[in-house]
């Protein structure tokens, strides 16, 4: 017999619960100024790809040979962000970046939502999974990551419940053509399919509820196969995987650099990492639907990545919460023939659209073209620096003034620099200047990476100096106080510049 009482048309309330936490998420993303490291020597990468082709040496740094080989693994990546440039100047750039957080922390929601059957499930999972990336927002080329990771665990994770079809497995290999091209996390990508293909196995073989059979098993094997001849399509071939392991092998990468140390507690990021981890124990334990064996391998392997580096804690994140979701489903919840949990059919409200549309205002004036025309606190205002064209997008360390000092003023000779400034120098500089070191971290020696940490700390200085036969000093007064101090204690060298954070020395 018909319902004589439909749902009524409209948002839901618990619609509105995902819709407010995407969009404090996106707007929070919005919020957050772009350090110098990781944005301005890729763009600059991304222009060289454009005119003359994938680089492959040193270029930007004078401590090394400027044939010194280097590989632009995330070529495309850079490719991609110079085009926005082109297209739409630096704004457009960060909006980019704004527009994929927000669409990534947006399938968090949806998986978690197909995986539970809340809405409201789904926005909390959101919640934890972008609290935990909050150090990890920066305008960089792992931004084109976020999207293909989602979608594989989306299709991986709908395929083996029975959500979707196996013609969806065709998209994998297709994801990991332009994945492994833009950006090294491509491998997190195999690794998630690995497990699946590993915890579905086992699950046929121990004869669980609504394991594959061999045909589907056949089908996920060869979309496996499919990703892994995917990898393939980079201007390295195989040579990519070799790439990955010396980064990953690199010991002033793995020893200087704070992303690769393990989360630290005492961060809000930290904490919510370790908060999130909590939160899976404890729903693991209360949890009225088990997790599958895929979810427990992929919980454990990211999570065990995630104890070892911060930046792993992002895909820790994303992959995680959706199955944390799951298991706090309703106890109630009606689950279909398939595994998937069976959607309550509640009526909406159309007033239920007007917050709907407030919270998508606040999110659109918060883009790049919008924000410096809000009313926000002057304390907010003051940690961006004035890059023009682009207010209220870089934060303060970048050396824009120090820079168009060095360009008017230019050094007598090799300019020994602070590691983010590098980036910024290979944007704005090269080829007229380079930089004493940048983050492109692995290029380095450690032996220098061990003496421009001692300079900066002002342990040595003049006889660094005089070693490398720098001629000036663009330094960070926050990074390398010790540094500012040597210098202004000694009678060889004289400030030129100064504009409260960057200063420029020249020998006298």
């Amino acid at each position: 017999m018909a319902n004589p009482h439909p749902p009524r048309a409209g948002l839901r309330l618990d619609h509105l619960w995902a819709i407010f936490a995407l969009s404090v998420i996106g707007g929070f993303i919005s919020l957050v100024p772009t350090a110098p490291n990781d944005f301005w020597w890729h763009l600059k990468a991304g222009e060289l790809v454009a005119t003359s082709g994938i680089p492959t040496t040193n270029l930007f740094a004078w401590t090394l040979p400027a044939d010194q080989p280097y590989t632009y693994q995330s070529w495309l990546g850079e490719w991609l962000f110079y085009a926005l440039f082109r297209i739409g100047g630096l704004p457009m750039t960060i909006f980019a970046r704004n527009i994929l957080g927000a669409a990534a922390f947006g399938l968090v929601a949806w998986e978690a939502r197909l995986r539970s059957g809340s809405w409201r499930l789904g926005a909390l999972a959101a919640l934890l999974a972008a609290a935990m990336t909050i150090n990890n927002l920066n305008a960089r080329t792992q931004n084109w990551s976020w999207l293909p990771f989602m979608a594989t665990l989306m299709i991986l994770g709908g395929y083996t419940a029975g959500r979707l079809r196996a013609r969806w497995l065709i998209g994998l290999p297709l994801l990991m053509i332009f994945w492994v091209n833009a950006h090294g996390a491509f491998v997190m990508g195999i690794l998630v399919a690995g497990a699946f293909v590993s915890g579905e196995t086992l699950r046929h073989l121990l004869h669980q509820p609504r394991a594959l059979g061999w045909p589907q098993l056949r089908r996920l094997y060869l979309a496996f196969t499919g990703m892994l001849m995917a990898t393939l399509a980079n201007p390295l071939g195989v040579g990519v995987f070799g790439y990955v392991a010396s980064l990953l092998g690199d010991q002033a990468s793995q020893g200087l650099i704070n992303e690769w140390q393990p989360p630290d507690p005492h961060g809000a990021a930290g904490a919510m990492f370790f908060l999130g981890v909590l939160a899976l124990i404890a729903a693991f334990a209360f949890a009225r639907r088990r997790p599958t064996i895929s979810d427990v391998l992929i919980v454990c392997g990211l999570g065990w990545q995630a104890f070892l580096g911060a930046r792993y804690v992002v895909w820790f994140g994303m992959a995680a919460m959706p199955i944390m979701a799951q298991s706090l489903a309703a106890p109630r919840m009606v689950f279909s023939a398939e595994g998937a949990p069976a959607p309550r059919k509640l009526g909406g409200s159309p007033a239920n659209l007007v917050p709907a549309l407030l919270l998508a205002a606040m999110v659109v004036a918060l883009q790049p073209w919008l924000k410096p025309l809000l009313p926000l606190p002057a304390p907010y205002q003051e940690i961006f620096a004035d890059v023009p064209g682009a207010p209220q997008l870089f934060s303060a360390d970048t050396p824009v003034t120090a820079v168009d000092e060095l360009r008017a003023r230019p050094c007598a000779g090799p300019i020994f620099n602070e590691m983010g400034y590098g980036s910024y120098m290979a944007w704005a500089l090269y080829p007229e200047a380079q930089s004493f070191i940048d983050p492109r971290v692995e290029l380095y020696p450690l032996k220098l990476w061990q003496d421009y940490a001692a300079i900066s700390r002002g342990q040595g200085v003049l006889e660094g100096l005089d070693h490398y036969r720098a001629a000036c000093v663009l330094l960070d007064t926050g990074h390398q106080s010790g540094l500012a101090t040597a210098l202004a204690e000694s009678d060889s060298w004289e400030r030129s510049f100064e504009d409260g954070r960057s200063e420029i020395w020249r020998r006298r």
